[in-house]
């Protein structure tokens, strides 16, 4: 009975808190306040609250109105975009197999992270436009039942794209070493950005300026999600 008052006490204030969003009246803070409250609940219980759950996130992430399109549209830009660098590595031009780089060092990060999570259980509800940079909104309720070494996984796989590529410009750029060199020293700067973020909101850091770390960087949810743990 205790579990049922607690999780029909959670279902009561998402249902405020939509009531809130679709009258313009929502106060900061109230969702974070309400997925402490999902943590007291088995997994049973949450997995109840799954649509609900994915339905108010949505509406809380669309109150920034970033251009958005169908998940599937991102997923094909995104694997196109990993194909057409694939072909232009084998170019003898410098300048073509450079772009090639670039265009993986762009593209590695959440390919490797999107087709983990759906690998995982995590399914997605949209892409959108953050700034210059595409990302995918998770539909979250099914990102919430995960269990724990799942999520930790994720966020993890969508911290080594990006060193990655740079590692693969390395090698492709091989003949002009100081392009390697740059992609070399890239690839470390990279991976110590990672490890600096990590470690920031595992010793409480939450914000770099006005942004807070966890929208910056996947290593920041995973220093989040391990704390959690």
């Amino acid at each position: 009975m205790e579990k049922e008052r607690s999780l029909l006490d959670v279902r009561q204030v998402m249902d405020r808190i939509e009531r809130d969003l679709d009258s313009g009246t929502y106060q900061v803070g109230d969702w974070q306040k309400c997925l402490a409250d999902l943590k007291g609940l088995d997994e049973r219980a949450s997995a109840m609250l799954g649509q609900d759950l994915t339905r108010i996130s949505n509406k809380l992430h669309r109150r920034n109105r970033f251009l958005e399109a169908p998940a599937w549209v991102g997923f094909v830009f995104e694997y196109l975009l990993l194909a057409t660098s694939i072909l232009m590595m084998t170019a003898e031009s410098t300048l073509v197999r450079l772009a090639s780089i670039i265009m993986l060092a762009l593209c590695l990060q959440p390919l490797i992270k999107i087709s983990v999570g759906i690998l995982l259980g995590v399914r997605y509800a949209y892409v959108y436009l953050w700034y210059f940079e595409p990302r995918f909104k998770m539909r979250f309720g099914s990102y919430h039942t995960l269990e724990r070494w799942k999520k930790l996984a994720l966020q993890l796989s969508g911290s080594v794209g990006t060193p990655i590529a740079l590692l693969v410009g390395w090698r492709v750029l091989g003949d002009e070493p100081l392009l390697s060199a740059l992609c070399l020293a890239g690839a470390i700067g990279a991976a110590l950005m990672q490890v600096a973020a990590f470690a920031a909101v595992w010793l409480g850091v939450r914000k770099l300026g006005p942004f807070l770390l966890t929208n910056l960087t996947t290593p920041a949810l995973l220093a989040k999600e391990w704390k959690e743990r």
